[in-house]
């Protein structure tokens, strides 16, 4: 279930610090003294577009086209300066009183000689820390974090950190490197957000919004961007940050897009209730600026891509209103996501049958950890979905009733998500018929002449199995494997044990579907080898 244990209140960070005030803190709501600091960068991180406006020091930058709302990862301390003078840059014209940043992470953040860390549990190093507390306990643990840093690095000046190799989506993959740091400054993330608003940006409020890494925002979570921003001018530019700026910071730029859309055509629409425009201008207006068709993609009309898995659909049957609320969140995810139809990092519906081809590709041991990724975007989706309607009913009316009480309103979507997100076939159906052909061909006397033959009909099979996904690497190395442990599977008992006899030999040897063919032509020949 996607709701969490942080209230709905809004408080703004960074507004508690005094200079030469010794401030004594409430006790931490966890200790992370054995917490391991890791760098929030790491190799390959930047996954924007190459062509997309590159600021040093916030990664993955980019902007909503047509929407004053921005995301990145993490930022350096001097990569909050450059973005901050960016988007004032791009708004000074429209005046605006105030930037709103919000942090999209749940997890304490430490800068360290000018970079973010953030504490890892010592036996995970490869996920960041999926607590739940409130608002208010996770900024004193903040704090507590960083005086944590600090006494050990002045007693040994220096400290052990981590950081991962590179990217890797699939936590399993992740690589652990350890660092030694001659630690010049430590500060506390609400040290940055005091010093930039006593240094220039005097009008910058920041947010904690505490979300889980490649989860759902929880539905307080939602009332909280609510809050933040139903009574901000719709021009106020907004900053969505997490780890990355993936995941999260679209989740958080997807609902902002959606608020500020809703503010303004229920002012528009206001205009031509007092006769002061015209219906068709209204209509017009609205569709140029919120409407307009995207570029089309090869994979659009896939089901899948659609987001049209068993849960959506229930959901859509059981609750119509969600039709419309889909049919609206859709399009902003499309502009939040990446080129071609938007400039960001992750289509937050397409991923999820993409990430379900990576999980039909994986190794077993890895396919658990997929799964976990797939089970976690479905519900982010639904959730969306369910948020998108929410705000179309009580958007235009100032959000009199809280996301969370129209949950309450509707307390069967959450046994209905909890139930049926993993309502998908995770394992390929594969056509008996031409299975028993491969096997009766195999089992010739003369299969050997025929091996050709054997070879064009396994890959036959292993295409049609795999019709549904889009050409490119994914579908490759899938029919691959596929072609490969059809071989395996229909061998004859004593072809099969020699060949696995060799493959055991060589374990570490990778081995593909045409050296598998070599094997049984080899060992398939009934003499010793």
């Amino acid at each position: 279930m996607a709701a969490e244990e942080a209230p709905a209140e809004v408080t703004a960070e960074g507004d508690e610090v005094a200079e030469n005030i010794e401030i004594v803190l409430p006790p931490p709501c966890m200790d992370l003294t054995e917490f391991p600091p890791k760098n929030d960068f790491f190799e390959n991180m930047v996954a924007i577009d190459e062509k997309a406006e590159k600021i040093e020091g916030a990664n993955n930058f980019r902007q909503v086209s047509g929407f004053p709302i921005f995301g990145s990862g993490q930022t350096t301390e001097e990569g909050f300066l450059k973005l901050l003078d960016k988007v004032n840059a791009l708004h000074a014209e429209e005046g605006s009183e105030k930037l709103l940043w919000f942090n999209m992470r749940k997890e304490p953040i430490v800068y360290v000689n000018g970079n973010p860390f953030a504490p890892r549990n010592p036996e995970d190093l490869h996920r960041n820390l999926d607590i739940s507390f409130s608002v208010e306990d996770l900024d004193n643990l903040e704090a507590h974090y960083t005086n944590i840093l600090k006494a050990q690095a002045e007693k040994e000046q220096t400290l052990k950190t981590f950081r991962d190799h590179a990217f890797a989506e699939n936590p399993m993959d992740r690589e652990a490197v350890e660092d030694v740091l001659k630690v010049v400054s430590i500060k506390g993330l609400y040290e940055i957000y005091a010093n930039l608003k006593e240094n220039g940006f005097p009008n910058l409020t920041c947010f904690r919004i505490p979300v889980t890494e490649e989860r759902s925002a929880g539905e307080s979570c939602f009332d909280m961007m609510t809050e933040a921003l139903k009574n901000e001018p719709a021009s106020t530019p907004c900053i969505f940050t997490d780890q990355m700026g993936r995941g999260r910071t679209t989740g958080g730029m997807v609902a902002a897009c959606l608020i500020k859309e809703i503010q303004i055509t229920s002012e528009l629409r206001k205009m031509e209730d007092i006769d002061l425009v015209s219906k068709s201008t209204v209509d017009d207006l609205i569709h140029q600026k919120f409407e307009g068709v995207l570029p089309k993609c090869q994979d659009d009309d896939d089901p899948f891509i659609k987001g049209e898995f068993d849960v959506i659909k229930e959901l859509l049957e059981k609750v119509p209103a969600t039709v419309e609320g889909k049919r609206k969140i859709d399009h902003i995810i499309d502009m939040c996501g990446p080129v071609p139809k938007g400039t960001g990092l992750q289509n937050l519906r397409e991923c999820i049958i993409e990430t379900k081809w990576k999980y039909d590709v994986a190794t077993e041991d890895k396919q658990v950890a997929w799964k976990a990724l797939i089970l976690n975007f479905m519900e982010r989706y639904f959730y969306l979905i369910c948020f998108a309607t929410y705000a179309l009913e009580h958007g235009p009316g100032g959000y009199q009733k809280a996301f969370t009480s129209w949950m309450d309103d509707h307390k069967e979507l959450r046994t209905m998500i909890e139930e049926g997100k993993d309502k998908l076939e995770w394992y390929r159906t594969v056509d008996a018929a031409k299975l028993e052909h491969l096997k009766d061909l195999i089992n010739a006397p003369n299969y050997k002449e025929n091996l050709g033959v054997l070879i064009r009909t396994i890959y036959d099979f292993a295409f049609v199995t795999y019709a549904d996904l889009p050409r490119g690497a994914i579908k490759n190395n899938s029919m691959r494997r596929l072609a490969a442990t059809t071989l395996m599977e229909i061998l004859p008992p004593d072809i099969a044990e020699r060949v696995n006899k060799k493959l055991e030999e060589d374990p570490s040897n990778s081995h593909d579907f045409l050296s598998l063919v070599g094997l049984v032509s080899y060992y398939g020949s009934g003499e010793d080898h």
